[in-house]
């Protein structure tokens, strides 16, 4: 694995790639997988099903993981703010942030894969839209927000946060970074066990030495907690619930020959309602209703198992 930051619209981005590095060594495979994450978007939530995804493909498929615009940066470096560019770091922003991130780094003759979770699945059928005829793009949307954010349970609790109270938390956020780590560490590791008992699942990979999973998403909650970080994830989330509205059915009727998705049957950001809502207007639509009870951040618990069901479409639709 090999991690750094590119230069995007003047905003430091964080890249993860497995199986050769975004510049500098020509892609040699013939497939190219990109990872979209949800919000936040710190992409080291999804270094261990990254890792597992590329065990699972034997290694014969390039794969970056790319951060959303100013949710993960390096120290000391100085970033356009929300205030002064906010259309950088909106859904729109971050679709444009992807575009531009393809047209600089993925060559020609290269076949595209994206992979997007929750809404990095909107995004993602945007970047399919614009691809598949380049680059034969296919998308796998996992547990994807697609539609009426705002009027999801998930929706309606968060938006006082989002709106009204952002920079409460944002300023709360702030007197917890200021901690030292030694003290800090442990909070976050016992909040992130009690997401769930299942996290002990994904506490080794099967890469070697390389770190646990529960360590690897404690040390991106820390980044998260980072106040400028957390203050771009709000803001984009709070955007999200206001520009989500009704399904785009058009758009995944006329590419569903390229498009997976994969829908939770307990997910509090898209309820069953919104799948069936979506089987109903495009009847020939791959959707899948998971059966194994996965929770809508995957990351924190079913890693492996999803890298698993990803492996199979990946060879279906290449």
């Amino acid at each position: 694995m090999e991690e750094g930051y590119v230069d995007i619209n003047s905003v430091p981005t964080r890249v993860i790639s497995m199986g050769g590095w975004i510049v500098g060594q020509p892609i040699k495979k013939k497939h190219l997988i990109i990872v979209i994450p949800g919000n936040p978007g710190l992409i080291g939530y999804y270094e261990h099903f990254m890792r597992s995804l590329y065990d699972e493909l034997l290694g014969e498929y390039v794969i970056w993981g790319l951060g959303h615009a100013g949710h993960d940066f390096p120290n000391n470096v100085t970033m356009p703010s929300v205030n002064d560019k906010p259309e950088l770091f909106t859904l729109d922003g971050q679709v444009n942030h992807k575009i531009d991130f393809v047209e600089t780094y993925v060559p020609a003759g290269v076949n595209l894969h994206f992979i997007g979770h929750s809404i990095g699945a909107k995004i993602c059928v945007e970047l399919v839209k614009r691809y598949r005829s380049k680059h034969n793009a296919a998308a796998y949307l996992l547990f994807p927000t697609l539609e009426r954010m705002a009027q999801t349970p998930s929706g309606r609790k968060l938006w006082p946060i989002l709106g009204p109270l952002r920079k409460v938390v944002v300023f709360a956020a702030s007197l917890l970074y200021r901690l030292p780590e030694s003290w800090l560490t442990p909070v976050v590791e016992w909040a992130m066990r009690s997401k769930g008992s299942h996290l002990a699942i994904e506490s080794s990979t099967s890469s070697g030495s390389a770190p646990s999973a529960v360590h690897v998403n404690v040390r991106t909650t820390m980044r998260l907690l980072h106040p400028q970080a957390l203050e771009r994830s709000l803001f984009m989330a709070h955007d999200e619930l206001k520009v989500v509205g009704e399904l785009n059915a058009d758009d995944i009727r006329l590419h569903s020959d390229r498009l997976v998705l994969y829908f939770g049957t307990k997910d509090h950001w898209c309820p069953m309602e919104y799948c069936q809502n979506l089987q109903r207007q495009v009847p020939e639509a791959r959707a899948i209703v998971c059966p194994h009870g996965f929770e809508h951040a995957f990351v924190l618990q079913s890693s492996q198992q999803m890298a698993t069901i990803v492996s199979g479409w990946i060879k279906d639709l290449s």
